[in-house]
């Protein structure tokens, strides 16, 4: 059971940092503001505001979209991200809109990695960021994927965990494959990565060019049929040499064929409310629940606590 993949907890830590007001204001003051905060980096561009809500923005008072567009971000891409920034400073604002959950705070529509390398490289003390009123958090993430999709920066993985959160919120493939102008079939072919163990994912997110939905479509038919030990040696020959996407291709057929076993059918049900989504997949479980209601809230972590606590399993690691 997922029932906190909609909009995370703010962690006292998280909740603890440090407050700056972030007030509406010029072009030219927003440009000031921001060139006389890093003295070696470039004034802004012409940006026209056109009454855009545009604001200088601490980078830690801005929170991950939890129906974010993008699954990979790796170290050397926030690093080459703050190198670019620390020397040509920023050349577009990014796009937030205000915490739905936490006053004061905001959540990213568009511009995470840039956001990520800021927080994590002291790129910049602030960045400038339009400020979006009036749409939800889900409709700031299509923001963003649409940005990112005119930029070709989103790898196959990226696209299909994105489509995911989209099922998970109550949106059909049809729905989806209208809005992205992706054929059905090619959404089935996404869908693939959701059947996939985690093992194999992790190593499609170290190497995920190498990993495209047909890599992805082909190891989830492996999956039916062969042990996930398999699965996972496969996805490590591939990830680690030059092979061709055939021979992952011929591989896959040849464990399929050896296997002499039948595709392992899963039962599976979906019941929608009207404020979320139950799904079941063979003994997977997986539930999307949106509480405005604070008590209503208090009340369904305790149940789901206790739940918890009976049927589910925890393992113990070290801190």
């Amino acid at each position: 059971m997922n029932a906190a993949r909609k909009l995370p907890q703010v962690s006292g830590l998280l909740a603890a940092r440090r407050f700056i007001p972030t007030e509406p204001a010029t072009i030219d003051n927003l440009k000031a503001d921001l060139n006389s905060s890093v003295a070696s980096e470039p004034p802004i561009g012409e940006i026209p505001s056109h009454g855009r809500d545009l604001r200088s923005i601490e980078p830690g008072l801005i929170d991950e979209n939890p129906y974010a567009p993008r699954e990979v971000y790796t170290p050397e891409m926030l690093l080459e991200r703050a190198d670019s920034l620390s020397k040509h400073g920023q050349r577009d604002p990014i796009h937030v809109i205000e915490h739905p959950e936490v006053q004061g705070r905001f959540m990213i529509a568009d511009g995470w990695t840039r956001t990520q390398a800021c927080i994590a490289h002291n790129a910049l003390p602030r960045l400038l960021a339009e400020v979006h009123h009036g749409i939800s958090a889900a409709e700031a993430a299509w923001l963003g994927y649409e940005q990112n999709e005119s930029r070709e920066q989103h790898c196959d993985l990226d696209r299909a965990m994105f489509y995911e959160k989209q099922y998970a919120n109550g949106m059909t493939p049809s729905e989806v494959a209208r809005r992205t102008k992706i054929s059905k079939t090619l959404l089935s072919f996404y869908r693939s990565y959701a059947k996939l163990p985690e093992e194999v994912l992790k190593i499609i997110r170290l190497n995920p060019k190498r990993f495209g939905s047909t890599a992805a479509h082909h190891l989830g038919r492996v999956i039916q049929h062969c042990s996930e030990s398999k699965v996972i040696a496969l996805a490590t020959s591939y990830s680690t040499t030059d092979l061709p996407l055939r021979w992952l291709v011929d591989q896959c057929a040849n464990l399929i064929n050896s296997s002499g076993r039948a595709p392992q059918k899963t039962m599976g049900k979906t019941v929608r409310y009207n404020n979320g989504t139950l799904r079941q997949k063979g003994s997977k479980f997986d539930l999307s629940l949106d509480l405005p209601d604070a008590a209503a809230r208090e009340s369904f972590a305790l149940e789901l606590e206790q739940l918890l606590a009976k049927y589910g399993s925890f393992e113990d690691k070290e801190a």
